[in-house]
């Protein structure tokens, strides 16, 4: 099952999702019941995507947690688990997406670059100001380029093309070249 959205969580990563649609309801559903997870993936909803408006690439994630929100909506907290490539997607009588995938490996852990430092740094400036980021980690591994990687890709406005581009690799490397290009948005972030 699909949850398609405008942003992405990696293996490792957390995000605090709201349910509202019927089709995502009986999603959570169906994943407590059978105490199984299900895949986020991009979604563009600007219309420049024309073929597909969704990323070909996306993570399998597990609830960890679930409240009643303010608002009396469902929340739940989820955690990245494993990555996929999108194969096939159909639509179910509701509309919820059901995908055949295929398991892509994990990203090792490398050890962070003396040029890559900024990186994490900078990362651990975002959670420390924007702390309903920064809590939903209770260990960060800053000396991890993979995880530093993830990270950076969940927070980064980036386009399903380049998602797809940057996550698709068997490690972090092109993740981190990307990012290490890209020193200039660090310097205004």
């Amino acid at each position: 099952m699909l949850f398609p959205l405008g942003s992405i969580v990696m293996p490792e990563g957390k995000m605090k999702l709201r349910i509202f649609e019927p089709r995502y309801r009986r999603m959570v559903a169906e994943c407590s019941k059978a105490d199984s997870g299900f895949g986020l993936c991009l979604f563009d909803s600007s219309g420049n995507q024309p073929a597909n408006p969704l990323s070909s690439y996306g993570t399998w994630v597990k609830i960890v947690d679930f409240e009643t929100l303010s608002d009396g909506l469902l929340g739940i907290t989820v955690v990245g688990v494993k990555r996929f490539c999108i194969h096939s997607v159909r639509s179910e009588f509701d509309g919820l997406r059901k995908a055949k995938v295929e398991w892509l490996p994990t990203w090792s852990v490398r050890e962070m670059e003396d040029d890559e430092m900024f990186l994490a740094q900078r990362l651990q400036k975002v959670y420390e100001q924007f702390p309903q980021l920064g809590d939903l980690y209770t260990h960060c591994f800053y000396d991890d380029a993979s995880w530093v990687a993830q990270r950076w890709l969940e927070l980064m406005p980036l386009t399903n093309e380049q998602f797809d581009q940057l996550s698709q690799h068997s490690n972090c490397e092109t993740a981190i070249s990307y990012l290490v290009n890209a020193k200039e948005f660090f310097d205004h972030s």
